[in-house]
């Protein structure tokens, strides 16, 4: 790996040098950012002991430590499992900007699963997570929103429309489109969308109008390359289509379409948008 390196900022205020340093510390083996790894930057002379400064490096094991102090100094970086490494600084020396220490194999794992478990897949990581066993949104920590009554006066507008259509002599009109989402990387349809409300009155829509056609495509997020996000949006809409079938849907009546990660409902960008973007859209088509 070529390492950029970052040059020391340097000013002479009496004996003293004003130092700034940043970049990220990584396992040399893997490369994967190692988070609270202890840097320590203390004089190599015992009379400027007083001045010396520490911190901890952060998410993606980014740091940033600075202070005035008497050249020469020395910079250490130590973390538990993965060793430590200290680095002497000169007048005009550089620092690089990507420092690397050497983990064991059992560290490196631990700190692997450490900084990308994510149980519910919600997109926030367990360490960061304050309700890591229920799906959430980032805006509330990782926890479920909780239920206001738009959900209840939904139900109330469909409960209102099949009141309405069963007094009728029209032709009921076709359901509304309906989203179902998924965990990262997952494809079965969770239990809680096999009593989708909306989803199973479209299965009915269509048992009873067996001349309509529903549309079901399937999408993901931009996790991982795009032909396994092409087949992971294949599966997902698989796994809709056969939950219509076992609702009595003909076959001939679904359409499946696959996009993969090329069309987004929200940006990609920020973990609620690929969240919103492992989904399946249904839509039935008028006859």
């Amino acid at each position: 790996m070529k390492i950029k390196y970052l040059l020391l900022c340097l000013f002479s205020l009496s004996a003293f040098s004003q130092i700034s340093i940043e970049g990220v510390v990584q396992d040399e083996k893997t490369q994967t950012p190692l988070e609270e790894v202890r840097i320590q930057l203390r004089p190599v002379s015992k009379k400027g002991a007083g001045y010396w400064t520490g911190t901890m490096t952060k998410k993606n094991g980014k740091y940033k430590v600075s202070t005035s102090m008497k050249l020469p100094a020395t910079i250490s970086y130590q973390k538990e499992g993965c060793g430590k490494k200290s680095i002497k600084i000169k007048d005009g020396d550089e620092v690089p900007t990507v420092v690397f220490l050497d983990c064991t194999e059992k560290a490196i794992k631990a700190i692997i699963i450490e900084q990308t478990l994510d149980t519910d897949g919600d997109g926030l990581v367990d360490k960061e997570d304050k309700c890591p066993k229920e799906p959430g949104s980032i805006e509330n920590e990782g926890c479920p929103v909780q239920e206001n009554n738009s959900s209840s006066k939904d139900e109330e507008l469909i409960d209102a429309e099949t009141k309405t259509n069963e007094n009728s002599d029209l032709p009921s009109p076709p359901p509304p489109p309906t989203s179902i989402h998924f965990k990262v990387n997952e494809s079965n349809i969770d239990l809680s969308y096999r009593n989708n409300r909306r989803l199973n009155r479209i299965g009915a829509y269509l048992v009873e109008n067996p001349l309509a056609k529903v549309v079901v495509e399937g999408h993901a997020s931009s996790d991982g390359d795009s032909d396994y996000n092409m087949d992971l949006s294949t599966n997902r809409a698989s796994s809709v289509k056969k939950a219509l079938i076992d609702m009595g849907v003909s076959a001939s009546s679904i359409m499946t379409k696959s996009y993969g990660e090329d069309k987004p409902a929200k940006s990609n960008s920020n973990s609620q948008g690929r969240i919103d973007n492992r989904r399946v859209e249904v839509t039935v088509m008028s006859n």
